[in-house]
C-alpha cells in the first residue's frame, strides 16, 4: 500500500511546480534550517495537489491510457479512502511546516492547499471554465514562488513582476494540459476552458500566456532585452521550446541575484 501511496504522490509530474518554490528560495537568503522547511513543505504540496488530483480524477483518467497508469486509484491498486487520507497527512504536514517559515508564508501556504483542494475536490475547479484556468495559475504558479520568496518575510518588486510571470505561464500550462485531455474530458463531460471555447482559441491563449511570461524575464534581467524577446516572439513557437526558454531564463535570474 505504501508504494501505491507514493505513485499517487506523482512527484516526477510535479517537478515544474517544486521547481518554482526552489526559485523563489534561491534568490533570497535564508538560514539553512528555514531554507530546508521551505523546501520539504513545498514537495509536501506538491504531492498533496497531484495526489488529492488523482482521487477525484478516476471518472476522467480511466477514459485516459495517458493518465490511467499514473493513478494507482483508477487501476484499483489504493482505495480511495487509502488516497484520500494519505493526501490529508501530506497537506497537514505541510500546513505545520509552513507555520515556522512565517505568518505572511504560513496564509499563503494555507491558501495554496485550499484552492488545490477545490479545484480537484467538489466543487472541482478544473471542470468549471475559465474558472479551472484562474486558480491553476494562482496555487501552482503565483502562490508556491511568492510562499518560498516571503521566506525573508518581504516580497520585492522584482519578486511580484515574477509572480505575475509565473502566474500567466501556469494558465499556458494548465490550457496545455486541458488540450491534451480534450477527448476524455469530454468524454466524461466535463466543462473545461479548452471545450468551451475550442482548440484553436486556446492554442492561441497558450502562445500569448506562453510568451508575456518570457518577455517579462527578460525584461527583469535587463530591459534592453525586451526588444531582442519582442523580436524573437515574432512567430509561433513549440510549447516545449518555450519550456526551456523559461527554463534557461530562470536559471540566468537565479545567477544574476547570486552574484550581486
Amino acid at each position: 500500500m505504501m508504494k501505491a501511496m507514493l505513485k499517487n504522490t506523482r512527484i516526477p509530474d510535479g517537478r515544474a511546480y517544486i521547481g518554482i518554490g526552489l526559485f523563489g528560495l534561491l534568490i533570497n537568503h535564508a538560514n539553512f534550517v528555514k531554507s530546508i522547511i521551505v523546501l520539504i513543505s513545498i514537495v509536501l504540496y506538491v504531492a498533496y495537489a497531484f495526489a488529492i488530483n488523482n482521487c477525484f480524477d478516476v471518472d476522467t483518467d480511466i477514459l485516459n491510457p495517458r493518465k490511467r497508469g499514473k493513478n494507482p486509484i483508477a487501476n484499483e491498486e489504493l482505495s480511495f479512502k487509502a488516497g484520500l487520507i494519505s493526501s490529508a497527512l501530506l497537506a497537514i504536514f505541510g500546513i505545520t511546516l509552513s507555520y515556522f517559515v512565517g505568518k505572511e508564508a504560513f496564509l499563503i501556504y494555507t491558501l495554496m492547499v485550499i484552492l488545490a483542494t477545490l479545484y480537484s475536490a467538489p466543487p472541482r475547479l478544473k471542470a468549471r471554465p475559465v474558472v479551472d484556468v484562474l486558480s491553476h495559475g494562482i496555487f501552482f504558479g503565483a502562490f508556491p514562488f511568492m510562499y518560498a520568496a516571503y521566506i525573508d518575510s518581504a516580497l520585492s518588486r522584482e519578486e511580484a513582476l515574477i509572480a505575475v510571470a509565473l502566474l500567466l505561464y501556469s494558465f499556458a500550462m494548465e490550457l496545455r494540459n486541458h488540450l491534451e485531455d480534450y477527448e476524455s474530458d469530454l468524454k466524461a463531460n466535463l466543462r473545461t476552458t479548452p471545450i468551451i471555447i475550442g482548440k484553436d482559441l486556446s492554442k492561441k491563449f497558450v502562445y500569448i500566456f506562453s510568451t508575456l511570461p518570457i518577455l517579462i524575464m527578460l525584461y527583469l534581467l535587463h530591459p534592453f532585452s525586451l526588444v531582442v524577446g519582442m523580436v524573437a516572439f515574432n512567430t509561433r513557437g513549440n510549447p516545449k521550446v518555450f519550456d526551456s526558454l523559461m527554463t534557461a531564463l530562470v536559471v540566468l535570474y537565479i545567477l544574476k541575484v547570486m552574484v550581486v
